[in-house]
């Protein structure tokens, strides 16, 4: 089967450390990016009906 001796962990743990914080801020880019859009969204509904 799949096993994993204690060498091999630590070669891996340091590559599985950064693929998850790749993963993190991946993850943290989309929730601020659909953030500033929904804020911007706002902004500009706001800026239409003030304009009218």
């Amino acid at each position: 089967m799949f096993g994993i001796d204690i060498e091999t962990f630590h070669t891996l743990w340091p590559s599985l450390l950064v693929v998850l914080m790749m993963v993190g801020a991946m993850v943290w880019g989309v929730m601020k990016v659909s953030q500033l859009i929904t804020q911007s969204d706002v902004q500009q509904t706001k800026t239409q009906h003030g304009a009218h």
